[in-house]
């Protein structure tokens, strides 16, 4: 439950400071805000984060990727070079340039496998608390959105948010310790200063209500399946509180352990995702066959 807290805190802090450096408002009433709007929405339960969340992510990812498509279709003719920089980068040592420090192949696979997983939670066992409580007719179709959301997050979204900030060379202009400013940077080169600050403080604060409602019905679960109910709504409140602290930047030390805390999750979790791989394929064959199956019938009915 303790990286419950950590994630909490960093996505707080994330949008409190970006929305601090857009319109100047304090991280202290952003944290609040944040805090009353979630709090609002989990004491519904997992129905109402659901209508929420389906409404507000579709949303707002199409507009951001309406941003970005927009930026790279401007800088269309460097995004060659970029995947070219990736690509040669990856496998050898970088010298110090804005955000990025000189680092080696080692560094790259570390710290690429760390944020990759903190993005998407592949492997980490957390999403499918939240599938589970999904309406499907097949488990393995349930299963099928999941591997979905891994493409879209993180093929998708956050190689597209890559090819921005390098075709337009944010990450040469913004030193690491801002680096959550690279994004603003990049669409500033065509939105202008103020639009490129408002709207990316806009889409990120809405991206981390949803995340941070995700996530904290995990916590909730968790402590209850270990403590009970009457210890999971005590838990709620102290993830409640850990944005605000997030968010005006406390208890720092803990998000130092964020990345040991999600090795922790993931080790155990791959070790029983492994134990339970004969079982996946049958179930993943049945759903198949099932599926064939239907869809003979209907073809049949309409012939």
């Amino acid at each position: 439950m303790l990286e419950i807290i950590a994630s909490t805190m960093v996505q707080a802090n994330s949008v409190a400071e970006t929305v601090n450096g857009s319109f100047g408002i304090p991280p202290l009433w952003t944290g609040l805000v944040v805090m009353l709007l979630v709090g609002m929405v989990i004491v519904g339960g997992i129905k109402m984060i659901g209508r929420v969340t389906e409404k507000l992510i579709p949303l707002m990812v199409i507009v951001y990727m309406i941003g970005v498509i927009s930026v790279l279709a401007v800088n269309i003719g460097d995004v060659p070079r970029a995947f070219g920089l990736i690509f040669e980068y990856a496998f050898q040592p970088i010298s110090a340039a804005g955000g990025f420090l000189g680092a080696g192949v080692a560094a790259a696979i570390r710290w690429g496998l760390a944020r990759g997983l903190y993005s998407n939670e592949a492997g980490m066992g957390t999403a499918p608390i939240a599938h589970s409580a999904a309406k499907s007719s097949h488990p393995a179709k349930q299963g099928f959105w999941g591997i979905f959301e891994v493409i879209i997050d993180t093929l998708v979204v956050c190689t597209m948010t890559a090819l921005v900030i390098i075709t337009t060379g944010a990450w040469t202009k913004v030193g690491s310790e801002n680096a959550a400013d690279m994004v603003p940077t990049a669409f500033a080169s065509l939105f202008g200063s103020s639009l490129a600050g408002s709207m990316i403080s806009v889409i990120l604060f809405f991206f981390v209500i949803t995340t941070v409602l995700i996530i904290v019905y995990y916590g909730e679960k968790q402590a209850e399946f270990l403590f009970g109910h009457q210890f999971s709504i005590v838990m709620r409140g102290v993830y409640l509180v850990a944005i605000v602290l997030g968010a005006i930047g406390g208890l720092q030390f803990i998000w130092q352990f964020l990345d040991l805390l999600l090795a922790m999750i993931v080790l155990p979790n791959m070790i029983a995702v492994l134990f339970l791989s004969k079982k996946v394929k049958s179930i993943t064959d049945d759903y198949f066959k099932t599926a064939y199956k239907q869809t003979n019938e209907q073809t049949k009915k309409i012939n």
